[in-house]
């Protein structure tokens, strides 16, 4: 991993060259691997999700990277999650602040209402950010939970404002009949596609590998593969269940635990559920919990 700013830089902001050449050099570039999804029982949608990588690369001549960056966002009080891929300046600075004024704001009362409070918000936050600061376009899923329980309506956006633009779109993305993923998102979605080929069955009469195992262990094995060098790095999950706030995951990976993409002692990270790359619901140690489900190794066939 590289750890040194590239030649043109004492820093990300720090750059002596040309005022053009300092903000494409220094600025951090996340295209990344992102996907979406939502689990279906017999009652219905029943939880959704958003896993991301942890890479963030730089621009330049010198490839750097770091892979511990954090992509995804849960509220604390509510029910809202949040990922991102494109520019990373902008998401990481304004990003905790949308969330934070979800939690103070009336929860909104429809799916409609509630997609279009974070539209505002984020049009907000991003105000009077200079065009020429952005060398990608952004890309951000948010997923809301509207009600609890059994009524309780789940909802997905893909907000995006394009390269040069200072106005964000609004795409909802329609909820399948079974459990699925929404939409893969970044340099990586290729890999992703092919990845999550080899999970489910090709064919519309069996539904038994439609699963929340199968989106993220297809995403974990992509992630893993390496063939995007712009993903790398631990995994990183948030997501909703009926009842609750969003809830922030940890991930077992490689033998470690791991929080938002950063490493976290096993003997303090106790206090989250945790999950591995087979989806398996585990403790900081990556030990399977007690009456936790077991999950196939390897894809159907």
């Amino acid at each position: 991993m590289g750890t040194s700013p590239p030649p043109s830089c004492g820093g990300p902001w720090s750059c002596w060259q040309s005022r053009a050449q300092r903000l494409n050099d220094c600025q951090g570039v996340v295209l990344t691997s992102l996907v979406v999804w939502v689990a279906v029982d017999q009652r219905g949608p029943a939880s959704m999700y958003i896993a991301t990588d942890s890479r963030i690369s730089w621009s330049g001549g010198q490839r750097l990277y770091w892979d511990h960056g954090r992509k995804t966002y849960a509220a604390a009080l509510t029910s809202n999650i949040i990922g991102y891929v494109g520019d990373v300046l902008y998401p990481a600075l304004s990003l905790p602040t949308v969330l934070a004024l979800l939690d103070e704001l009336p929860p909104a009362s429809t799916g409609d209402l509630a997609q279009r409070q974070v539209l505002d918000l984020v049009q907000a936050a991003w105000e009077g950010a200079p065009a020429e600061t952005r060398s990608y376009g952004t890309e951000l899923v948010h997923c809301a939970r509207i009600g609890d329980g059994m009524q309780a309506e789940f909802v997905a956006q893909i907000l995006r404002l394009p390269k040069g633009s200072s106005k964000w779109e609004s795409v909802r993305l329609s909820l399948p009949p079974v459990s699925s993923k929404l939409e893969f998102l970044g340099s990586g979605s290729r890999a992703l596609k092919a990845a999550y080929g080899t999970w489910i069955r090709p064919t519309t009469n069996d539904d038994r590998d439609r699963t929340s195992r199968a989106v993220f262990s297809a995403f974990c094995d992509a992630v893993g593969g390496g063939s995007d060098e712009m993903t790398g790095g631990p995994p990183q999950l948030v997501g909703l269940y009926r009842k609750g706030p969003a809830r922030v995951f940890g991930v077992h990976w490689n033998g470690r635990a791991y929080l938002h993409g950063t490493e976290v002692p096993v003997t303090t990270a106790t206090g989250f559920e945790y999950r591995n790359s087979r989806f398996e619901r585990v403790d900081a140690s990556g030990v399977l919990i007690p009456r936790a489900q077991r999950h196939a190794a390897q894809p159907a066939t």
